[in-house]
């Protein structure tokens, strides 16, 4: 019967102090492995009202009869990163009261900027990603720029739908995918 448990044998030859210097040890790696501590709510909101309002400066620019519908809105997804909507038109509504512009105007002038907004928000996320505190390098940063169609007939091209997203331990690939 004394076999039976003979791994107590075993346990017993241990001093107390190397289980305990071992039971430390084991805590403490654990907690920086596995404990990584989260951000506070200041820098949490402070980084996101960076993004917001380098997105509104970019994307707000005034438009006759367009321009932002929804100013850009931000949240912290734990585990992902920051993400910021808003809704834009690239121009104003065709109408009988308004001066007529050819289809060819109207296509130039909303890919143009589309074009700009494009590449504006593409720089300025590869500038601020690399300054935000609360975000961890593994996590992103995503704009979501829903547009507008206000002449669908003369636009059928136009996204609805634009995704800007960058990770921040790579910050210089900002991906862009586009949604009709």
């Amino acid at each position: 019967m004394a076999r039976q448990f003979s791994y107590w044998h075993n346990a017993r030859g241990y001093d107390s102090s190397r289980v305990m210097r071992l039971l430390f040890v084991f805590l403490l790696t654990s907690s920086i492995v596995y404990g990584q501590a989260s951000p506070t709510d200041e820098k949490i909101r402070a980084d996101v009202r960076t993004i917001q309002d380098a997105v509104n400066e970019i994307v707000g620019t005034p438009i006759p009869g367009g321009g932002v519908l929804q100013v850009a809105k931000g949240a912290y997804l734990d585990g992902y990163g920051i993400v910021v909507s808003l809704e834009v038109a690239f121009g104003p509504f065709v109408n009988p009261f308004s001066p007529q512009k050819t289809p060819e105007e109207i296509r130039t002038t909303a890919t143009q900027r589309l074009k700009e907004v494009q590449d504006k928000l593409t720089s300025i996320l590869k500038q601020k990603v690399m300054l935000l505190e609360s975000i961890a390098p593994s996590e992103s940063v995503s704009v979501i720029l829903n547009i507008l169609n206000t002449n669908p007939a003369y636009l059928p091209e136009m996204p609805s739908q634009v995704i800007f997203s960058v990770k921040k331990q790579d910050a210089a690939r900002v991906s862009i995918k586009s949604y009709k």
